[in-house]
């Protein structure tokens, strides 16, 4: 939902949210009945409060098929974007696609049992496009966390350097927990 649609919607919850308050003081007869009555009458004989119904209506009526629209493809924007020079020009990298590789990289470490990751670029002046990479791990007991770490790292670095030619990197490598228990692993039949 783009950012013209969000502000609409908090315009249009506000307006309901105060409705619906007027309602509960309406039903616990905080506002005495001749008042309300009086302001009945007032309202329904101005022009202005058909012409608010109206623009709610319509406002309803986007929001509700705003909600049944489904995602359209949208472009990647810059900051998700790693450019890496390349031998006859400038390549444009995904961050998913270096997330996608960096968990699966991970993962296939003796000792990971999960692995997920997070990318993110600075663009830094005079040094061009920086990227930060966390790989966060669920590992077992069967091997030693420092190595599953250097297994990790060179994996991760050399594949970036000379696969990727992605030379600007800080990897680091975090372990969230460490479970019990042989590991299985399924192959998946795409």
């Amino acid at each position: 939902m783009g950012i013209i649609n969000r502000s609409l919607l908090f315009v249009y919850t506000l307006f309901f949210g105060i409705l619906c308050a007027g309602i509960v003081a309406l039903c616990l007869h905080i506002v005495p009945e001749r008042v309300v009555l009086n302001e009945y009458e007032y309202l329904s004989s101005q022009w202005q409060t058909g012409a608010v119904a109206g623009v709610f209506l319509l406002l309803s009526i986007h929001l509700l098929l705003c909600s049944f629209s489904g995602s359209k493809s949208r472009e990647i924007s810059t900051r998700e974007l790693l450019v890496v020079q390349g031998a006859t020009g400038q390549v444009n990298v995904s961050l998913a696609a270096i997330r996608e590789m960096a968990e699966r990289l991970a993962g296939s470490v003796h000792g990971v049992r999960t692995a997920k990751a997070k990318a993110s670029v600075e663009h830094r002046r005079g040094e061009g496009d920086f990227l930060k990479l966390d790989i966060r791990l669920e590992v077992g007991q069967e091997r030693g966390i420092a190595a599953i770490s250097d297994d990790i790292r060179s994996q991760v670095g050399s594949y970036l350097t000379q696969a990727a030619g992605i030379d600007n990197v800080e990897l680091a490598v975090s372990v969230q927990s460490i479970v019990s228990g042989v590991s299985v692993k399924k192959r998946r039949i795409k």
